[in-house]
């Protein structure tokens, strides 16, 4: 029986509420939770993994012929499904760790090699921001629409730091001056599923980033797409699937944010 886009937001929904609630239950009581260390700078918690196991509890439940691939366990699933579900059960863990409040589960479907259906849920804002190819993204029902602008002054720019390869903080710099120097402003939250969120629902004209995971942007791309706006590699020629290198935008103000990047560091 072939699943429809709309089963497969259906299920991610679902999935996400569900994982918001473990988060939120850990949320006041944090101070308490068992922290591991998968690499410098990067922190799983019990959280993590509690709301992992439940997010493929529930597709599996539903769809236990599907694949999938996340944060924490990695790929499993049938290695010839059609469709993959793409996982990050907590982006932002350590905004979770400390106590800041920005921090997202994120969930999309790809099948023949493009994202379907996607989901950020913000559990402590309760919003949730969902995507259906060819149907539009959404803020808790609301149709979502990139920002209008036009001149890279008028913008607000997101970003994330490059820690997992500290060789990546120079190019990394000098791009962020030249966004700094030439930007309204910028911003750098922790946790880039909403920040792509954000670039959907309008509040961030753009963002980038060095070397993200597939489940940190998976759904994001999708919601900005769906709402109107652009998703690229560092250049037009570079497949960000791959890299992990990204440009997003309201489309308006891509060629030039491209720009910034290629004179600043590009991808080295």
């Amino acid at each position: 029986m072939n699943t429809t886009n709309e089963q497969l937001l259906q299920i991610a929904g679902e999935a996400a509420d569900i994982a918001g609630q473990i988060l939120l239950a850990r949320w006041r009581d944090r101070l308490a939770l068992q922290i591991d260390h998968k690499a410098e700078a990067d922190f799983v918690t019990e959280v993590d993994r509690k709301s992992e196991q439940a997010i493929v509890a529930h597709i599996l439940q539903h769809f236990p012929q599907h694949k999938i691939f996340a944060e924490e366990g990695g790929k499993s699933g049938f290695a010839a499904a059609e469709i993959e579900w793409i996982i990050d059960p907590l982006d932002g863990t350590s905004n979770y760790i400390h106590g800041v409040p920005f921090f997202a589960v994120s969930i999309a479907a790809r099948q023949a090699g493009e994202i379907v259906a996607g989901v950020v849920f913000d559990p402590l804002r309760q919003e949730k921001f969902t995507a259906m190819r060819g149907a539009g993204a959404f803020r808790n029902g609301i149709k979502l629409q990139v920002s209008s602008s036009t001149r890279l002054q008028d913008c607000l720019i997101a970003t994330g730091f490059p820690f997992r390869d500290k060789r990546l903080v120079s190019p990394y710099l000098r791009m962020f001056n030249a966004f700094f120097e030439q930007a309204r402003d910028l911003r750098r939250m922790g946790a880039a599923s909403l920040d792509l969120a954000y670039v959907a629902a309008g509040a961030f004209d753009g963002f980038w980033e060095y070397i993200l995971n597939p489940w940190d942007f998976a759904a994001g791309v999708l919601l900005i797409e769906e709402a109107g706006g652009k998703v690229s590699g560092f250049t037009s020629h570079e497949n960000f699937w791959e890299t992990g290198n990204i440009v997003a935008s309201n489309g308006r103000v891509h060629e030039l944010m491209q720009r910034i990047v290629a004179e600043n560091g590009g991808r080295y």
